[in-house]
């Protein structure tokens, strides 16, 4: 049940990062000169800052298996955050929401898991 409960707890802190991260971004886009192209980079931004952090936490409390640890639950991160986008915005799920840059914050939250299994308790 503390697994459990350590997971939930991590993805949620990771989901209220990512929306604050995804505010905070929001608000310099629409108060300062830069341009609205940007946007895309500052949620990747966002994604890898969550990324990292949840593989930190799970490759810290599991303390095995950093890489996977790192990878599964930072995969899984981005398949609920782009489920909770797809769901607010669209009917149903397109493929074409999966681009290759995807990928820097599952790499992100690999390095993460890394990290946290190698941290001393």
């Amino acid at each position: 049940m503390d697994k459990i409960m350590r997971i939930c707890k991590g993805y949620f802190f990771s989901l209220i990062g990512f929306g604050l991260f995804t505010l905070v971004g929001a608000l310099v886009l629409k108060f300062t000169p830069f341009p609205e192209s940007w946007s895309f980079f500052y949620l990747l931004a966002a994604m890898i800052i969550v990324c990292l952090f949840i593989g930190l936490y799970m490759g810290a409390f599991f303390q095995r298996a950093g890489l996977l640890t790192g990878l599964a639950f930072s995969t899984a991160l981005m398949l609920l955050i782009l489920l909770i986008v797809s769901a607010c915005f669209t009917t149903f799920i397109k493929l074409s929401m999966l681009t290759p840059a995807y990928l820097i914050p599952i790499g992100a939250g690999a390095l993460g898991g890394i990290l946290g299994a190698n941290m001393k308790k």
